[in-house]
C-alpha cells in the first residue's frame, strides 16, 4: 500500500512551465483552504499552474481586485460601473496592462 503524501509531485506541473517559459513572471493565488488560523505555512496539495495574464494596473476602486482574464473584468465593471462610458474607458486604458504570466493556484 502506497502511503506517500503526493506533495513532491504536485508543482511537476509548474516546474514544466517555468522550464519552458523562464522569462515569465510568476503569480501565486492561494485559495481559501490554503492555510488555516493555527499553522503560519501549510503544504498545498491542490496545485495547478497555466499560462494566463494578470492586470498589473490598479483599477480606481479599493481595495483593487486580482483579475486574470479581460472577461473577468469586464463582468467586474458591469457589477460595479453603472455608466457605460466609464467601463469602456477603463477596459480601453487597462489594455497596455496585460501582462503574460505562469498562473499558480494553491489550495488544500
Amino acid at each position: 500500500m502506497n502511503k506517500e503524501t503526493g506533495y513532491l509531485h504536485a508543482t511537476d506541473e509548474l516546474r514544466k512551465l517555468i522550464i519552458e517559459h523562464p522569462e515569465l513572471p510568476l503569480l501565486v493565488f492561494g485559495g481559501e483552504n490554503a492555510t488555516d488560523a493555527e499553522h503560519l505555512y501549510t503544504v498545498c496539495g491542490k496545485v495547478s499552474a497555466e499560462i494566463g495574464e494578470f492586470l498589473d494596473y490598479e483599477i480606481p476602486v479599493d481595495p483593487t481586485p486580482c483579475f486574470t482574464s479581460r472577461e473577468e473584468l469586464k463582468k467586474y465593471l458591469e457589477n460595479t460601473v453603472t455608466d457605460e462610458r466609464s467601463r469602456k474607458q477603463c477596459m480601453d486604458e487597462s489594455e497596455p496592462y496585460w501582462k503574460p504570466c505562469i498562473v499558480l493556484y494553491v489550495d488544500n
